[in-house]
């Protein structure tokens, strides 16, 4: 027993080290990993903070540039008032003076008409007082009872100091929508909160109503009481939660996820690292993955931080500095841009130089003016020169600026791009012109929106209808459930989701095209590899064929985001109303890249063919007959592409089926909003 004992006991020692090794490697490794998890957690929520800051500012920002713009005439007319309230949604507003009294508002109320009402709401007298912007506490709104946060912004006018303040609806406000997809843990709950406790904006239904944090989540709410981060107990589990404020707001982003789900990926180093005690050779594998996954993943966090804090800068007023000869002494990046011309360009070059001919001579007189003293400043309507050759129209105001010697030394300008302010009047009075034609197309558009109404009912009830119903049966009958049966009414349910999820998607991307908020962002990118990626997207169902044939690369502009919607769309087109082969084709040309999609189906019915782009549209005969659909597909397809700088067309295809040209620009394009859709698009939106 003894001699036994002797021959085990080296084996036995170098078994006992290489646990306790294998132990120490795999605490460190499970600490390191919950970690990173917990280090993970917490950049999302900052990213997430800055996100919800960059939303908040460039709210402020558009609605300080609008009500500049339209506001701020002497008199500011209902209709003016209500048009750029209109653009950004609210469902209610208030312009106030430098004194806090009311000027116009939203629902109409002319007993508020001149009553201060600073005294009754805190972010209004703040804005008026300290004249920066302010934002207020979850109220419920005076209209309706829906729970608001209101944005005032104090701006300048020749008239003196106003305040433009909009009220936002919480449920649908874009906080609302980002914190639905902004942290993708299972069960996370995030929220953003004012002073008061209320939530402002939530990635979870909550009820009507202004609501308390306090009574949604008591336990988080005394947690963030006493601590910005740390964890709670709640039903047994642990939750670990973190939170930031939201700089320029009353309001803190807060987020809490069990600690299961947040260190749910540690689960399986813990199995791997059991795993590797039982042989000493699996240890060094073990450690190496372990390492290489630790590294790809903080690779990927520095990233993703990357792409998440690049945020555009806001549109601004131009401003430039120049001396009294009219040369630009100085010019801010909004000029640039509205110029088309870097800042080093700017400098030193006459103001001449860039005006419209027929313009110059009052521009001189007036600089003339300034410098011999006889007037000190100037506002004039003038027009530029841009870069490119296009002219800029431009409202300017100029004032003179004076050294301590009281002598003329600079000339400060403000330019504001009134270009689209002026092509929009010019609209305005050809709508005038034309309206009888104008009430036709309305009547149109209103039966057209009728029937989509229908449709729409019709394509999200389905959906829904067979995910509660599947879901019904698998909570009734899951124990008694063979696992296909099961899979099969999981499928059922995916498949339904995807189909809500697209129509969602849809609509939102037809909303934003109507607000012309839909901007697009070319970038250069492998058209190839985006095509196999849409059609591997597309792949899902076994009996569908789609063939690519495409080199291996071919480099073009393009919004990444746009592009996948538009692939997506068109493969979807040929799949749902084609027939199988689907064949995608990559044509490089001199300045274009061309993609080709076809199917073999039946084609568009030569009848419909000059309406297959527009709004709400479907073929009346042919296999559309047969198949849901709100007609937007295609004008989605068609709107995207003319914001990316792209065109789409059809042509039939040989000997049978239907061919789409999606025709990409292989130079950089100026960065475009797709533009509201004219005449009709306010009416059906």
């Amino acid at each position: 027993m003894r001699k036994g004992w002797r021959f085990l006991a080296v084996p036995l020692a170098v078994w006992l080290v290489l646990t306790c090794v294998c132990a120490t490697v795999l605490t460190w490794v499970e600490r390191s990993t919950r970690d990173d998890a917990a280090q993970r957690y917490h950049l999302r929520v900052n990213l997430a903070g800055d996100f919800v800051t960059a939303i908040v500012g460039d709210l402020i920002t558009r609605q300080r540039t609008q009500a500049a713009a339209f506001l701020s005439d002497d008199f500011v007319s209902a209709r003016d008032f209500t048009r750029t309230v209109g653009g950004f949604g609210y469902p209610a507003a208030v312009l106030l003076d430098s004194e806090g009294r009311v000027l116009q508002v939203i629902p109409p109320n002319p007993a508020l008409g001149g009553q201060v009402i600073t005294d009754r709401y805190p972010h209004l007298r703040s804005a008026v007082t300290d004249g920066r912007p302010a934002v207020s506490p979850v109220v419920p709104s005076a209209s309706r009872g829906l729970p608001v946060v209101g944005f005032a912004v104090p701006f300048d006018t020749p008239s003196g100091l106003r305040v433009f303040s909009g009220a936002v609806d919480v449920s649908h406000s874009p906080v609302s929508a980002y914190l639905a997809t902004a942290i993708t843990l299972e069960g996370v709950k995030v929220h953003v909160v004012d002073a008061t406790g209320a939530i402002v904006a939530a990635n979870h239904t909550h009820p009507d109503g202004v609501t308390q944090l306090r009574n949604e989540e008591p336990l988080l709410a005394t947690a963030l009481a006493a601590a910005g981060e740390g964890r709670y107990l709640e039903n047994g589990q642990w939750w670990r939660y973190t939170s930031r404020a939201i700089p320029g707001t009353p309001w803190t982003i807060s987020s809490t996820v069990t600690e299961d789900v947040l260190f749910a990926a540690t689960s399986g180093s813990r199995a791997a690292g059991r795993a590797a005690l039982v042989t000493a050779a699996a240890v060094g594998l073990l450690v190496v993955a372990a390492t290489a996954r630790a590294r790809r993943n903080r690779r990927e966090l520095r990233s993703s931080e990357q792409r998440l804090r690049k945020v555009f800068d806001s549109s601004r007023i131009g401003m430039a500095l120049s001396d009294l000869e009219g040369r630009f002494v100085r010019a801010n990046p909004t000029l640039s841009h509205m110029l088309g011309r870097p800042e080093a360009e700017l400098i030193g070059r006459s103001v001449v130089d860039l005006t419209h001919p027929d313009d110059v001579e009052p521009a001189l007189r007036n600089i003339r003016d300034c410098r011999t003293g006889r007037i000190d400043g100037f506002d004039i309507d003038k027009r530029y020169l841009h870069a490119d050759g296009h002219v800029v129209e431009a409202a300017l105001t100029a004032s003179l600026l004076r050294d301590e010697a009281d002598r003329p030394q600079y000339i400060a300008t403000q330019i504001i791009d009134m270009t689209e302010r002026r092509a929009l009047e010019n609209a305005r009075r050809a709508d005038a012109a034309e309206l009888a034609r104008h009430a036709e197309r309305l009547e149109h558009a209103n039966e057209q929106m009728a029937d989509f109404i229908a449709m729409l009912t019709h394509d999200v009830r389905q959906p829904l209808t067979t995910i509660v119903s599947a879901g019904e049966l698998l909570l009734d009958d899951w124990a008694e459930m063979a696992d296909d049966t099961r899979r099969h009414y999981l499928r059922r349910m995916t498949i339904a989701g995807h189909r809500a999820d697209q129509l969602v998607t849809e609509i939102l991307t037809l909303a934003q095209l109507d607000a012309g908020a839909l901007t697009a962002r070319p970038a250069p990118l492998d058209v190839t590899h985006a095509v196999r990626e849409a059609v591997n997207a597309q792949a899902a169902d076994p009996h569908q064929t789609i063939t690519v044939t495409a080199p291996d690369e071919a480099i073009a502009f393009a919004d990444p985001v746009h592009l996948q919607l538009l692939l997506g769309n068109l493969l979807g087109n040929a799949i749902k109303y084609g027939a199988p082969p689907v064949q995608v084709s990559v044509i490089p040309d001199q300045d274009r890249v061309v993609i080709r999609i076809s199917d073999h189906g039946e084609g568009v019915p030569a009848a419909f063919i000059p309406h297959l782009f527009e709004r709400f549209t479907r073929a009346e005969t042919g296999v559309a007959t047969t198949k849901p659909g709100t007609g937007l597909g295609l004008y989605l397809v068609s709107r995207l592409a003319q914001a990316s700088g792209a065109t789409i067309a059809y042509q039939p295809n040989q000997p049978r089926g239907a061919t789409f040209l999606l025709s990409l620009p292989r130079t950089p394009i100026p960065i475009t909003a797709a533009p509201a859709e004219p005449g009709l698009s306010h009416t059906v939106s």
